[in-house]
């Protein structure tokens, strides 16, 4: 509810809540910040959302501060295999724990920014974590290359084969 940089809530949770900042940090265990709402419909990959968010916030890390320039490759990495059926089931509290010493340990808020959406992610969508650990074959390197193309039905199969497991983007 308040943009990419607060855990992520699910369609339950969002019921029941009102839209301000005390039932949202009290009752949804998110945040309001800036008010900007993003709904994701069911057919969004929620694990590959977050992942690129993830990927953004890599991005976007100054360096200074060790938790977040060393804290959010790792997590881009690994929501990247998690992501594509490449991981283990173990690694979900390993996320969290890098998220946790990510969150509070950094000089500005961009630390904390990109822990709590992968936080909410592993409070509110863990099933779909395990699903995808559990059954790699659930992701369909076909339709994740179509989100991201905006023109007709996208032909190149041979590239999609070839890098569509996320091994081009993986950092670690």
């Amino acid at each position: 509810p308040g943009g990419s940089s607060v855990p992520v809530m699910d369609e339950a949770t969002c019921q029941n809540i009102h839209m301000d900042f005390d039932d949202l940090k009290n009752t949804g265990g998110s945040g309001l910040g800036t008010a900007a709402v993003t709904i994701f419909d069911k057919s969004v990959d929620m694990v590959g959302a977050i992942r690129r968010l993830s990927h953004f916030y890599t991005h976007e890390s100054c360096g200074q501060c060790t938790p977040c320039r060393e804290g959010t490759g790792w997590m881009e990495s690994i929501l990247t295999r998690m992501e594509t059926g490449n991981a283990e089931l173990e690694e979900i509290p390993m996320l969290e724990e890098i998220s946790r010493q990510i969150e509070g340990h950094t000089i500005c808020a961009l630390g904390d920014a990109a822990a709590w959406p992968v936080q909410g992610l592993i409070k509110r969508f863990k099933h779909k974590l395990v699903e995808r650990i559990e059954n790699p074959a659930s992701f369909n390197k076909a339709d994740y290359f179509q989100k991201a193309w905006p023109g007709a039905k996208f032909q190149n199969q041979d590239w999609v084969n070839k890098y569509a497991d996320g091994s081009a983007y993986a950092k670690h």
